[in-house]
This record gives C-alpha cells, structure tokens and sequence, in this order.
C-alpha cells in the first residue's frame, strides 16, 4: 500500500470533538438547518435513528451540566455554525447556553426516534420561524449531510447511503504488510498521531483532578511505587483512558480525538498506547509507529463493520488496536499480534453498546487493560486458538465475522436495548 494514501486514510478517520459524539451530531444536523433557515429558528424538531437516541438518552452534554438530545438541539439552533462539524460544542457562551435553555424551557425543542431508517446513524433536523421552514438530514457518519433544503426547497443534496468508493479505506491490508509499512514512515510522518494522543492525554489529566469525576482518580491511588510488567502498563494505561472517558461520558468541556466516528475508540487507542508508552519508556519514533498500527486496525475493524455498531467500538474495535500496537512496542512481529487482535475478539466480541454514559469508562478501562495483557501473552505464544468460535484462521477473518455477526446478527439488539433503557428511566 502506498504509504501517502495509507497517511491519506488516518488522517481522514481521526478528528477533533467535544462530548459525545451522538449529541453532538444532533447540533450539527439542526446548526446546519438553521443556517438554511437563515435566523433563529422558533421550533426545533429531531427525528434520530434507534441508534443515536439509545447513544444520546443518557450521555452529558459538555458545559451544560445537562444530558440527552434536547438541550444539544437547542444549542445547535442557538450557534447555527456547522462548519465547526464535530466541534461545535467548544467555545459555548453563557448567552448561547441561556437562550438554549430557554428553548428547552418553553417546549419549543421535541426529539424523537423512529425505527427503519435508511443507516442505523440517521437523523432529520427540521427548524422553523415564522412561515418558514427547513431542514437538513445526516445520515451515514456523524458528518455527512445528505441533504439541505429552505421552504420545501432543495438546496444540497447526495445520496443518503455512503458509497464505499466515498470511503478511503485500509480494505486489503494485511498486518504483515502494516507492521512493514509502518517502518518506513518517520515520527514526523505520523506528528499528527501523537498530537492527537496528547489532546486525549489533556482530557485525561483534566479528569484526574475533578473531584466529580470517580473512576480515574480511584484507578490512580492503587498505583503501586512499582508495579512488575505488565502490571505498570496495564494500570498506567487504564487509568488514562478510564479518566477520559468518564469525563467524555459525564459532559466534560474537554476536547478529544475521535477516530472512525466514536471518541471513546479515540480515547482507548490513543492513551491506550500512549500508556503503554510511557511504561516501557518507549522512544517517540516508535510511539509514533505504534500509534499508527493501532488507528489502522480500528479502521480496519470498523470497515467490516458498521459505522455506528450494535457491540461496544471502544471496548472491542480500539482493543484491538491497542494489542496491536502493544506487541509492536514490545518487540514482536506481525504473527503475534495476529494472535493478541485474536485473542481480543474471542473474549470480548459481546461487550455490547447500551448507550453513551459513565459507565462506558468502566468497559474501555476493563478493556485496554485486556489488551495490554492479551499482547504479552501473544509474544509467550498463548492466545484463543483458530477455528475456536468467532475466531477464525487470521485476525483479518475474525474481523470480518464481527462485522458480519453486527450487521446481521445484531439489527434488532439496538431496539431491545433502548427498550431496557427508557424502562430504567421510567421506573
């Protein structure tokens, strides 16, 4: 593969977002709508697919101090500037989060969500003031407006599917040749990698002094003064990407890279590695190197697999990435990592999504942490063996059987689970 379109398709698949990525994608779809409006609009109406709304019911919006889609919506009306995409939420005034509130307030903001819709990620955002109206759809990924329309209009349009040739894809790439590719790039190849690491480890430390936020700050009094490998790494590791996510979860005003459209699969590759890093005191070119194996194989795994997935991205497609990458720092090859990205699925495949929440923190910690050893284990040779289950005779086979067991095996999980969700809400 050529290594400029290879830098090419990580670069396309990792961007900058503040909170969680589904409510988010919500103040980008009626941001986008009001902009076609042209002025405030008076009435918001949200029509989401299963998938976003279990997403979104429960996750904290940042600098909000509220959860769930009305108040995202309302503030997307409110900023009205989408090509801030999935940044949108930075920067939030005092003046925008009161004249947002004021919407919620006075029920001029409804949400709903309504099953078959054309991608498991589907929204329609229609705004409206005074006699006119508009509206935009996002359908496909997190930014991809499908269509814009003013008065019944039709200002922009494309198709509502996402051809895969609107994708660049690592489709084909083995990890033999990765493991090779990688050693022909310099840290200066990769910069963005570890910048992208460092803006996740910002959000980490943030979340390691707030006294409202639990997990990291718990996970980081057990260190001991020495912990033996691959204790250190694992602890160091799920500490980081814990603190992260819990603050993500818990709407946190801090910024973190996202990769394949999930933040949480950003924070687990990102500090997942960066952790393991710093505990083997690994040079920055081989960060660098191990940051790229592991963005590659979380795109790879989400390519067989659907954008937004039924099994939990961070805890299952990022792990993945991490024992990759894990086996790269320690010195082992391909062929072992084969066997940790194996052993990951195998173990993990059916950690599932119940929406976007703190407790989304506590599977990305329990799974890196897996990773991490899962990896060690590889290069002792011990691993879930082939043909064992989900696992098949490679990783890149057993990759293609979790997509295949999502895509088919799983459609009607989302609904049952947002069923369980509104539930416990209600009880």
């Amino acid at each position: 593969m050529d290594t400029l379109y290879f830098l090419d398709v990580l670069r396309s698949e990792i961007k900058r977002t503040l909170g969680c990525t589904d409510p988010v994608t919500v103040a980008l779809g009626v941001a986008r709508a009001a902009e076609a409006l042209g002025r405030v609009p008076k009435r918001v109406a949200v029509t989401v697919s299963v998938n976003i709304y279990k997403n979104a019911i429960c996750v904290g919006v940042p600098g909000t101090g509220e959860r769930g889609l009305p108040i995202a919506a309302a503030l997307g009306a409110v900023i009205a500037d989408s090509r801030k995409e999935l940044a949108l939420l930075e920067g939030v005034t005092p003046e925008q989060l009161e004249a947002a509130r004021a919407m919620v307030a006075r029920g001029a903001v409804t949400v709903d969500y309504l099953a078959g819709t054309p991608e498991v990620l589907y929204l329609k955002a229609q705004v409206a003031a005074g006699g006119d109206t508009a509206h935009a759809i996002i359908s496909g990924d997190y930014t991809h407006i499908v269509e814009v329309a003013r008065n019944g209009e039709v200002l922009t349009s494309t198709a509502q599917v996402i051809a895969d040739a609107d994708y660049l894809t690592l489709e084909g790439l083995r990890l033999a040749e990765l493991f090779a590719l990688v050693e022909t790039l310099s840290a200066s190849d990769l910069a963005f990698l570890t910048e992208a690491a460092q803006v996740n480890r910002h959000a980490a430390e943030a979340a390691l002094t707030d006294p409202h936020l639990a997990l990291g700050r718990a996970l980081q009094a057990q260190a001991a003064d020495a912990l033996p490998a691959p204790f250190a790494a694992m602890h160091r590791a799920q500490m980081l990407v814990s603190a992260a996510s819990e603050a993500r979860m818990a709407g946190s005003a801090v910024p973190i890279v996202a990769v394949a459209g999930s933040g949480n699969q950003g924070i687990n590759n990102f500090l997942g590695v960066l952790g393991v890093a710093e505990a083997l005191s690994s040079p920055p070119e081989a960060l660098a190197r191990a940051l790229a194996i592991s963005t590659a194989v979380v795109v790879l795994v989400k390519g067989y697999a659907a954008r937004m997935t039924a099994f939990c991205g961070g805890a299952i497609a990022a792990s993945c990435g991490v024992a990759a990458a894990t086996v790269y720092l320690l010195g082992g090859d391909a062929a072992a990592a084969d066997r940790a990205i194996q052993t990951v699925i195998g173990a993990l495949a059916c950690i599932v999504c119940d929406g976007a929440k703190e407790s989304c923190a506590y599977k990305m910690g329990a799974s890196v942490a897996a990773a991490i050893q899962f990896a060690y284990l590889a290069l002792e040779g011990v691993g879930v063996p082939p043909t064992s289950g989900l696992v098949a005779a490679s990783a890149e086979a057993t990759m293609a059987r979790l997509g295949e067991l999502n895509n088919q095996g799983m459609r009607e999980m989302d609904e049952y689970m947002l069923n369980i969700i509104r539930q416990i809400q209600g009880a």
